[in-house]
C-alpha cells in the first residue's frame, strides 16, 4: 500500500509555512482591533450625541414654528423629534459613578428632561392662550437648549481626545509591529525556499522522463521506454499507471482506426441519405405546387365563350383580360415568393371571374392593413381557399354567403396573418384534423380537399416549419383559415 510520502513532506512544510503566516496575521489582527476599538467608540458616541444635536434642533425649530403659527404640522413634527430625544435620553447613564463622561451623560440626561419639561409647558400653555406661560416656558427652554449644546461639544471634545490617544498608542507602536512582521515573513520565506530545493530534484527528475513520454505519444510514438522510478510514492503511482496507460491507448488506437473506417464508411450513407430525402422533399413540394384544381379555369372558360356569343363588347374584353392575367400568374412557377401586394392582385382577379359567373350569389369583403403589402409570401396560396371557401363552405347554401379576405400585421411575433373566412355550412372536427396532418411532412395519408391540404402543405415546407396554418370553424355558422407567414420569409 502506497505511504503517500510525497504528499506527506508537502504536506508538513506547508503546515510550518501556515504556522508561521498564522502568528503574523493574529498578532496584526490584534493590533488592529485595538485600533479598531478606539475609533468604534469614537463613531458610536459621536453618532449617539449627533442623533441628540439633530432631534435637538428639531425639536426646538418646530416648537419656535407652533409658538408662533400655531401650525398642526409644526405640533405633529415637535411631538415626533421631542418624543425621539425622550428615547436617546433615556439610553444615557443616570448613575452617580467615578468617570468625568459618565457623569456628562448623567448631568446631559437631566437637562434633556427639563428641556422637554419647559417645551411641553410652553405647548400646553399656547393651547391654553396664556401668553405670558408659554414666553417664559419658551425663553427657559431657550436657556436649557443652549446648556445642552454646551455640553455635547465638550463631550465631543473629550470623546475624540480618548480616540487621538489610543491612536497615538498605537502609532507608538506600529514600527515594532512592522518588524515583527517583516522578520516572520522572511523566516517563512527562507524555509519554503529550503523546502523547495531539497525537493525540486525529487520531483521534477521524474516528472522531466515522464514529461518527455507524454510528448511522444502525443507523436503518435506509444513505444518510447519511460525510466524505472522505484520510490513508493504519488509519483511512483503515476509512473506505473501511465505505462498502463501507454499500452492501453496503443491497443485502443488500432480499435480506432477500424471504427473510424467503419462510421466513415457509415456517415457517406448517412449523407447520401440526407440528400435523397432533400430531393424528395422538393419534389414533394413541387408535386404539391401543381396540384390546382382545373375545373374552375375550364368553367371560367366556358362561361367566356358564352359571353362572347351573347356580348360583343368591352366587357367580354375585360373578361378575357382579366381570364388571361390570372392563369398566366397561375401558371407561373409556383415555387417562389412574390409581394403580398401581388397575391391579392392575383384574388382580386379570381373574384372578379367569381362575380361575373355567380353574379350576386356570394359578396366579397377585402380587408388589408396597407403596412402588410411590401411583404412576402409563398405565391397562390389565397386563391385556393377563396375556391374552397365557395366550393364546399357556401356551394350547397341557397342564399350564398360572404368570403372575406384579410391581411394584418402581428409585429410583436414578427408576423403577417392572412386570412380567408366564409359564412358557410363550417367544418367537422374530424375534417379540420384530417387537413392539419398536411403540416406533417411525414404523412403520406390521402387527403380529400386538396386545395386546402395542398396550401398547408406549402406553408409548412415553403418557411421550413416557421411558418404554419390555423383553422377555425363551427358547423353552420362559418370557417376561417388563417395562415402565419413569417415577415423575414429569408432568414
Amino acid at each position: 500500500m502506497m505511504k503517500h510520502r510525497l504528499r506527506n513532506r508537502i504536506v508538513l512544510n506547508s503546515m510550518v509555512i501556515l504556522f508561521i503566516l498564522s502568528i503574523v496575521m493574529i498578532y496584526t489582527a490584534i493590533a488592529s482591533i485595538e485600533l479598531s476599538k478606539s475609533f468604534d467608540l469614537l463613531l458610536q458616541n459621536n453618532l449617539v450625541l449627533k442623533d441628540i444635536q439633530k432631534n435637538l434642533d428639531e425639536t426646538q425649530n418646530n416648537l419656535t414654528a407652533y409658538l408662533r403659527a400655531k401650525n398642526s404640522e409644526s405640533l405633529k413634527d415637535y411631538i415626533r423629534y421631542a418624543s425621539d430625544l425622550q428615547v436617546l435620553a433615556g439610553k444615557l447613564n443616570r448613575e452617580i459613578k467615578d468617570d468625568q463622561l459618565l457623569l456628562l451623560e448623567r448631568n446631559l440626561a437631566i437637562l434633556i428632561e427639563n428641556y422637554l419639561a419647559s417645551t411641553d409647558n410652553a405647548v400646553q400653555a399656547k393651547r391654553g392662550r396664556n401668553v405670558s406661560t408659554y414666553v417664559s416656558q419658551y425663553d427657559e427652554a431657550k436657556k436649557i437648549e443652549g446648556l445642552i449644546k454646551f455640553l455635547l461639544e465638550k463631550m465631543n471634545t473629550i470623546y475624540l481626545d480618548e480616540a487621538l490617544t489610543s491612536f497615538m498608542g498605537y502609532r507608538t507602536n506600529i514600527s515594532i509591529v512592522l518588524f515583527l512582521n517583516l522578520l516572520l515573513i522572511m523566516l517563512a520565506f527562507l524555509v519554503s525556499s529550503i523546502f523547495m530545493m531539497r525537493y525540486s530534484s525529487i520531483l521534477t527528475e521524474p516528472l522531466e522522463h515522464l514529461s518527455e513520454t507524454v510528448k511522444a505519444v502525443e507523436r503518435g510514438d506509444y513505444s518510447h521506454n519511460l525510466p524505472p522510478y522505484e520510490e513508493d510514492d504519488e509519483i511512483g503511482t503515476l509512473n506505473h499507471a501511465f505505462k498502463r496507460m501507454q499500452k492501453s491507448i496503443q491497443n485502443a488506437f488500432e480499435e480506432l482506426n477500424k471504427k473510424a473506417e467503419l462510421e466513415k464508411l457509415l456517415l457517406e450513407q448517412k449523407m447520401q441519405m440526407l440528400d435523397y430525402q432533400h430531393k424528395l422533399k422538393d419534389a414533394e413540394l413541387l408535386a404539391l405546387q401543381t396540384q390546382i384544381n382545373p375545373h374552375f379555369l375550364y368553367n371560367t372558360l366556358s362561361a367566356g365563350w358564352q359571353l362572347a356569343l351573347a356580348e360583343q363588347d368591352e366587357t367580354t374584353a375585360e373578361f378575357l383580360e382579366k381570364l388571361a392575367q390570372f392563369i398566366r400568374y397561375v401558371l407561373k412557377p409556383t415555387n417562389r415568393f412574390v409581394p403580398i401586394s401581388e397575391e391579392l392582385d392575383c384574388a382580386n382577379k379570381y373574384i372578379w371571374l367569381l362575380k361575373l359567373r355567380f353574379a350576386e350569389r356570394y359578396q366579397f369583403d377585402i380587408q388589408v392593413d396597407e403596412r402588410a403589402l411590401v411583404y412576402e409570401t409563398p405565391a397562390l396560396i389565397l386563391q385556393p381557399l377563396i375556391e374552397n371557401a365557395i366550393t364546399h363552405g357556401l356551394h350547397d347554401l341557397e342564399q350564398g354567403g360572404r368570403v372575406t379576405v384579410s391581411v394584418t400585421l402581428d409585429e410583436a411575433n414578427r408576423q403577417i396573418l392572412l386570412a380567408v373566412a366564409d359564412t358557410g355550412k363550417g367544418m367537422k372536427k374530424e375534417d379540420i384534423e384530417e387537413a392539419m396532418k398536411a403540416a406533417k411532412l411525414d404523412d403520406t395519408t390521402e387527403h380529400s380537399g386538396i386545395g386546402l391540404f395542398n396550401v398547408i402543405r406549402r406553408v409548412t415546407l415553403s418557411t421550413t416549419g416557421r411558418g404554419h396554418v390555423a383553422i377555425e370553424s363551427t358547423e353552420g355558422k362559418g370557417s376561417k383559415v388563417i395562415m402565419y407567414i413569417p415577415m423575414e420569409l429569408h432568414g
